[in-house]
């Protein structure tokens, strides 16, 4: 979940190049049913979201049983120490900064 829509296209472009298939934009409200029945390989979530915090859907995630193994990436402009330990104290797996260049 990305709240720019331009990155989260680069973002699924990028993955969708490199053989991925890519679930768009997905309500917070719905993320648990629709990753369990997806089977999601990694979510990519954003810190900063219209809905709901970014951190609080990693929380979710990780509370629920079938999907706390599949890892996740925050990617956001949060880029201090505190925003850092936070994450990672949250449950997610990676963090990286934005902007970011892609290499493709």
């Amino acid at each position: 979940m990305e709240d720019d829509d331009g990155l989260a296209r680069l973002v699924a472009h990028q993955l969708r190049l490199a053989g991925f298939r890519v679930h768009g934009r997905i309500e917070p409200h719905s993320l648990i049913s629709d990753a369990e029945r997806d089977r999601s390989a990694l979510f990519i979530l954003d810190l900063i979201l219209r809905e709901v915090d970014g951190l609080e859907l990693c929380r979710r995630i990780r509370a629920h049983q079938s999907l706390r193994g599949i890892p996740i990436l925050i990617l956001t402009a949060r880029t201090t120490s505190e925003d850092l330990k936070r994450t990672l104290d949250g449950g997610a797996d990676i963090y990286s900064a934005k902007p970011f260049t892609s290499l493709a």
